[in-house]
């Protein structure tokens, strides 16, 4: 059955970035938490965590229309570090963490937790990119092009760390011979919890005053 080649539990998560340097930063941040034995069940029970930073630097050229979040919006969230904990939390409770590209996301989490004062993540990891080209089927790895074998795809032209980390999610359960749970993308939460208000853009939230300051906890759906 595919439920044994799944882990108890994994993490599927996704970062977007300043720019692709050593010294850029991470923008937002998308993590879902899965438990197998609840897919299996057809009682999928998923928890989420969608983060969004001050990076402390400009976004490099493209990357604004990549992810969405204008220097201006950016500026009015809190940094990393006072999230830090949450996302390391989040990440460390399960058995193992999935991203495609993972290389490339987890090097940048781990430079963020380093410059907060945190451990890096020593979980095992798995890369649903690598995942897709053990298969040889040729073409591109990438996750758009992934996403278009199996007849999915973004709901609109940004790139979203939490769609990308359910999209990643997608994948891995295909990679992996599971029934995919398309319905659950209904639940995803797409404004970033700890988002700031902002005037213009597409991130607008009306609720959420300036100056308001709160810590997010993982939501469970």
């Amino acid at each position: 059955m595919w439920l044994d080649h799944l882990p108890a539990s994994a993490a599927f998560c996704d970062v977007e970035t300043t720019g692709f340097g050593q010294h850029d930063r991470v923008v937002s941040f998308g993590g879902i938490g899965m438990i197998s034995r609840n897919l299996a069940k057809n009682r999928p029970s998923l928890e989420y965590l969608h983060l969004v930073f001050d990076p402390g630097r400009s976004n490099h050229r493209n990357a604004e229309r990549i992810h969405g979040f204008s220097v201006s919006t950016l500026r009015l969230q809190d940094p990393f570090a006072a999230h830090a904990a949450d996302v390391w939390r989040f990440l460390t409770s399960y058995e193992l963490l999935v991203a495609h590209n993972a290389a490339f996301d987890l090097r940048f989490i781990n430079r963020e937790m380093r410059l907060s004062g945190l451990p890096p993540l020593t979980r095992p990891v798995y890369c649903t990119m690598k995942g897709y080209r053990a298969l040889d089927l040729g073409g591109s790895a990438s996750l758009s092009a992934v996403c278009g074998h199996i007849h999915l795809a973004r709901s609109g032209d940004l790139h979203d760390a939490i769609e990308d980390a359910w999209l990643t999610m997608q994948i891995y359960l295909w990679l992996h011979g599971c029934p995919l749970a398309r319905q659950l993308r209904g639940s995803l939460p797409r404004t970033p919890f700890n988002l700031r208000h902002v005037e213009s853009g597409p991130y607008h939230v009306g609720q959420q005053g300036a100056h308001t300051r709160y810590v997010p906890s993982a939501r469970r759906v």
